[in-house]
Formats: C-alpha cells, sequence, structure tokens
C-alpha cells in the first residue's frame, strides 16, 4: 500500500504548501550554483585564453632562415636536425642552430635576415646560433653566432630594433658588433678583432675594451683583453733597426765557381723627410765582377688569408752601382726586396720588386722600377693587389744584388690590415 507525499506530509505535520517551497528553493539554490561554477569556468577559460593571447603576443618569434652563397672551394652544413655534415651549395637556407665549416680553399658567405652579412675564409666554422624575429614585439628579435675557428668579415646592417648588437661568442670571449664593419679571426693565441668602422664591445668575463673606427683588440688566450691598437699592424719586428739587427738573419750568396768578396753591412744615422731614422747600409766593390747577393732575412711565418690588405713598405737611396737596370737576367738590382709566400692555391710564387737608377744597356727590369740616385726615396707595395694573392707570409729580403753596389734601406714594415 503506498502513501502519496501529500498525506506523508500532513503525517508528519507540515503543511502541504511548505514542502512544496522547501524542494522549489533547493532546486533553485542548486540551479544558480550549476549556473555560477559554469560562469566560473567561462571566465577561467576567457582569461586563460586573454592571457595565452597576450603571451603569445608578447613572446612570439619567427626564425627566418640565413641564405648561404658558396664563393669557392668546398663549403659545408650541418642543420640542427641533422647528424652528419652535407656539401653546401649556393642559395640554400640554413636554420637556426646550423653550423656552416669552409674548407681549406673555400670561401662562403652569409646573408642574415636583418641584411647583415658574414663572409667566411679559409678553414672557418660558424654557428648560427641566435637567428630569431620578434613576430609582435621587437624585444625578442636576437642575433647571434659562434665562431669557433677561422675568421669572419662582418658587415652588420645595424637594422636590429633598440639599437640592438649582434653577438659573436668566440672560444676566448663574447664581441658585441653595432652598426659597421669588422673582422674575428680566431687563432691560437686569441681572437683578433678589428673595427674597419663601427663600434665594439670585445670582453672576457668582466674585463672589456671598447673599440672604434679603425682600432683593434685582442682577446687573448690568457683571459685579458688587449688593446685598443691602430687597426694597422706590422708584422716586420725591428724593421726600423733600433735594436741593431736583432730579429734579423744575414744573407750571403756568392756566384758558384767563382770566388769574391762578400758584401759588407753597417748601421748608420740618416735623416728623412726631416727626422733622424737608423738605416742599413750595404756596400761591395768587386774586384772580378763576380755576382753577388748582400743582406738581411726575417722570419715571418704568419697567416695574412682575412687581411683585407696587406702591403710592404719602406725607404730606400742607391748611391752607385755598376749594373745597368736589373742586371743580365733582370735579377740584380742594387736594392731589392723579396716576400715569400704561399697563395689561395697552395702555391709559392712569392714575390720580388727591385730598384734601379740608371740603365744605359737597356737590361730587362720587368720587376724594377726607376728612382733618382742619391735620394730618399719611399716605397709602397700592395701585396694584396697581386694576382696570386698572400694567404701565409713565410719570409721577408732587404738585399743588394749584382757586382759593385752601394744602397740604403730604412723603416721596413710590412703592414697587415
Amino acid at each position: 500500500m503506498s502513501v502519496s507525499g501529500r498525506t506523508a506530509a500532513t503525517a508528519a505535520g507540515i503543511p502541504p504548501n511548505a514542502a512544496t517551497g522547501s524542494a522549489a528553493r533547493r532546486a533553485e539554490q542548486r540551479a544558480w550554483i550549476c549556473i555560477s561554477l559554469a560562469f566560473l569556468v567561462w571566465c577561467a577559460l576567457i582569461a586563460a585564453a586573454l592571457v595565452t593571447a597576450n603571451n603569445y603576443r608578447r613572446y612570439a618569434t619567427d626564425s627566418p632562415p640565413a641564405v648561404l652563397s658558396v664563393g669557392q672551394g668546398k663549403v659545408f652544413y650541418q642543420g640542427p636536425a641533422n647528424a652528419i655534415q652535407l656539401r653546401a651549395s649556393s642559395g640554400m637556407q640554413l636554420e637556426e642552430g646550423s653550423f656552416v665549416e669552409v674548407g681549406d680553399n673555400g670561401r662562403s658567405m652569409l646573408e642574415l635576415f636583418d641584411s647583415s652579412t658574414v663572409t667566411l675564409t679559409p678553414s672557418s666554422r660558424l654557428e648560427l646560433t641566435t637567428h630569431r624575429l620578434g613576430r609582435f614585439n621587437a624585444d625578442h628579435t636576437r642575433l647571434s653566432l659562434s665562431l669557433s675557428s677561422g675568421a669572419a668579415n662582418l658587415n652588420v646592417a645595424g637594422k636590429l630594433p633598440f639599437g640592438r648588437e649582434i653577438t659573436v661568442a668566440t672560444p676566448h670571449g663574447v664581441v658585441s658588433l653595432s652598426k659597421g664593419d669588422y673582422l674575428v679571426w680566431v687563432q691560437e693565441d686569441g681572437t683578433r678583432v678589428s673595427s674597419y668602422s663601427g663600434r665594439v664591445k670585445a670582453d672576457i668575463d668582466e674585463n672589456v675594451v671598447r673599440l672604434r673606427d679603425g682600432q683593434r683588440a685582442i682577446l687573448a688566450s690568457d683571459g685579458l683583453p688587449r688593446g685598443p691598437f691602430p687597426l694597422m699592424e706590422n708584422l716586420v719586428r725591428n724593421g726600423d733597426f733600433s735594436r741593431q739587427l736583432q730579429g734579423w738573419t744575414m744573407l750571403d750568396k756568392g756566384e758558384p765557381g767563382r770566388p769574391d768578396i762578400g758584401g759588407t753591412r753597417r748601421l748608420m744615422e740618416e735623416a728623412i723627410a726631416g727626422r733622424k731614422v737608423q738605416a742599413l747600409k750595404i756596400i761591395r766593390d768587386s774586384p772580378r765582377d763576380a755576382f753577388n747577393e748582400t743582406g738581411i732575412v726575417q722570419e715571418i711565418n704568419r697567416d695574412v688569408s682575412a687581411y683585407r690588405n696587406v702591403s710592404f713598405t719602406a725607404w730606400i737611396k742607391i748611391d752607385h752601382a755598376s749594373l745597368s737596370g736589373g742586371g743580365y737576367l733582370g735579377s740584380e738590382y742594387p736594392m731589392m726586396f723579396r716576400v715569400n709566400y704561399t697563395d689561395e692555391k697552395g702555391a709559392r710564387p712569392g714575390w720580388t720588386q727591385g730598384f734601379y737608377y740608371a740603365n744605359p744597356e737597356n737590361r730587362p727590369t720587368d720587376n724594377g722600377e726607376l728612382i733618382a740616385q742619391g735620394q730618399w726615396y719611399p716605397y709602397l707595395g700592395r701585396l694584396s693587389d697581386l694576382r696570386e694573392r698572400p694567404t701565409f707570409i713565410r719570409s721577408i729580403e732587404a738585399l743588394s744584388a749584382g757586382h759593385d753596389f752601394d744602397a740604403l734601406v730604412a723603416d721596413i714594415r710590412l703592414i697587415a690590415e
């Protein structure tokens, strides 16, 4: 036998209308709770969506590729997802995290997304560490590279937001580059940094060197930066003879089968353009007119492959020569220079420049230059303009050659920049 709700409520002493109203209120409360929870969830979802959208707007970045150009020789690359190196070709697009390695005789260039360019010289290795462009927020735009070996010529466009610099990490420190033109060269004893134009901050931990146009510095392997120095570096030691002939080796060569006296060398004070200098005088008076070379030699043994310009300079004066022009074979000048070097192809062509003041017998002078007798003459030879451009200079020689000669040389320099 069943009892109706109304009968039960009546039996319990609860008025029927009161019981119905209480149930309705509880149902209404449950409904409001559900609605409130749903609203809170909806608000949370909206808030999360807004935060996500805001974070995306603030932090979203693109990683546009860098474009690789192969100039010569063998160039290799390795992408962030590649396990091995592959042969590179011009027009390839390199992702962030990629490596580029240039062979012994190679050369390549990377164009970055801000129009900056990086030219890599032989035996260099570069990583595209960070190559990020802020999609909505320019503050997250970053360009950083890592040069572990070799040299890189960087032309920085200066288009990064807020004047931000391109950074180059090396084994010896970090270099920060603003708009300008630079050379960063990793070597065994440190990293050389040259500013052709623009500002540089080169630091090892908290030790900082700042450069401007026409300056260079060295991030040395001992942990201390050195500089700033003038951009031009003289690779010759004691070329002004201020320490006598220290650093030089004597050169004496006679004619085989014809013994004769050799030339002599002595240092003397001379006046050039109103200043006093130490000059090397080379003299010979041959009784038998036999061939002879007398001079000095210095070992250089420097890699010059990444320098833009390499020049040889000296002051010379010729007082007497018994042979016309360059002698019988065009190789016997009263004053001459030789630079022994290796070129980009691994050959050893060498470079010779002679000087003479008269050639009445019309002797060969293919590598000679006519100058006035008895007057100091400033010579400048641009080795970097040679067809067989030097990449490694082994030694230089300053000498007189022929039979009788009397000549002077002063302030010998081999300038790299």
